[in-house]
């Protein structure tokens, strides 16, 4: 709702500063060709630099939604908002085909966002970053920012988890993989409070959402666990202070659900909280966020399980290029995508980019390779 206000003065703003008529404006020459061209191009814009399209088209859709919201009050004539239908493909583990398509509607003239190129941090700088928040922002902290790393949950996810969420007795975790040694074991948990999607109503203020079953190392949970019976008890004691009469302290302690909880006074810890310790701190790389702290899992987690497949190096640059991209895809739909609660391809095919600029090498002329059309580098059946 922050998100949506700030949005929603963005435009209302423009539109006082440009002396456009809220009662009269359009879509196509105001909204989409005045407002969205305008951050794009970076002159309606802090700064002076034009706005990423995600930012854009969040604004604009706001701005859409308020100009109808006037329509169905009675406030303005009418506003006209072309659609139209495209067909969207989505990733399926479940599907023979390995995805599956459906028909969306899409607002016309939605700014076409460019695909990133993510650049991740060497695991050396990720662990001096993670060991100056740690002495920042303490050790609570620390240790939250390190689960984003080691398990890609969003930092809300996090700062939601409660106290039960791993079984109090490590008798009833479940290890998803006994048989390997315990420095690779997993232990598989559910969450489903402040997860993204719809809402199934709220508890202890925080939004129930669609259930999600994640891995964890079980070297995470160890360190859950230790904290859980170390220093959150002594935040636990704090939040109990000067509570007095058996039913108060009841009520009060009912209150406390949650795992993370303030070092000072026993409190929740927000997912607000929880970004401002990550970024306090110097950042391994620029833009280095929670957000990107999930990608980081992500791709630590493809790169390894990629490095099992050594024998690829070994096949044509043809060959080996459609078993890698069929390998990685194998591993973004069944390993990644449901840990990070991804529906849609759209998003985690962003890895495959990664992987790929990982392996690319430049071109140079002192390669053994030649398109002369007398040399036999591509079939005779393929020259001009």
């Amino acid at each position: 709702m922050h998100s949506y206000a700030h949005w929603l003065a963005n435009f209302l703003e423009w539109a006082e500063v440009r002396s456009v008529d809220l009662n009269a404006c359009s879509y196509s020459a105001h909204v989409a060709g005045r407002y969205q061209s305008e951050m794009l191009e970076g002159t309606w814009s802090r700064d002076g630099q034009g706005r990423r399209a995600s930012t854009v088209n969040a604004r604009v859709q706001q701005a859409c939604d308020f100009l109808t919201w006037m329509v169905e009050k009675g406030f303005r004539g009418v506003f006209e908002i072309p659609y139209e239908t495209r067909q969207l493909t989505i990733g399926s583990a479940t599907r023979a085909v390995g995805q599956m398509t459906r028909q969306v509607r899409v607002r016309g003239g939605k700014a076409r966002a460019q695909n990133r190129a993510l650049h991740m941090p060497t695991n050396a700088a990720v662990r001096q970053w993670l060991a100056r928040v740690n002495e920042s922002a303490g050790a609570t902290l620390g240790l939250m920012c390190e689960t984003v790393l080691l398990t890609a949950m969003r930092r809300e996810e996090v700062a939601c988890l409660r106290v039960d969420t791993l079984p109090e007795d490590p008798r009833d975790w479940k290890i998803s993989n006994p048989s390997a040694p315990e420095s690779k074991q997993l232990v598989r948990i559910s969450i489903e409070f402040g997860t993204k999607g719809q809402s199934y109503g709220e508890d202890h203020a925080d939004k129930i959402g669609p259930e999600r079953s994640i891995l964890i190392p079980l070297s995470l949970a160890r360190r859950w666990h230790a904290y859980r019976n170390g220093d959150r008890n002594l935040a636990f004691k704090r939040w109990m202070d000067g509570v007095k009469g058996a039913e108060a302290r009841r009520t009060r302690a009912r209150e406390a659900e949650h795992l993370f909880l303030r070092e000072d006074n026993g409190s929740r810890i927000s997912g607000k909280k929880l970004y401002d310790a990550w970024v306090s701190v110097e950042l391994p790389i620029e833009g280095w966020s929670p957000h990107q702290g999930r990608h980081w899992w992500a791709c630590s987690v493809l790169w390894r399980e990629l490095q099992k497949h050594e024998n690829i190096g070994q096949l044509s640059s043809e060959t080996a290029t459609a078993l890698l991209e069929s390998t990685a895809l194998s591993i973004i739909r069944l390993h990644i995508q449901p840990q990070l609660g991804h529906a849609q391809d759209s998003t985690t095919m962003i890895y495959i980019r990664w992987v790929m600029d990982m392996v690319s090498r430049p071109v140079s002329l002192d390669d053994d390779l030649s398109f002369d059309k007398n040399d036999h580098a591509f079939p005779k059946d393929n020259h001009q």
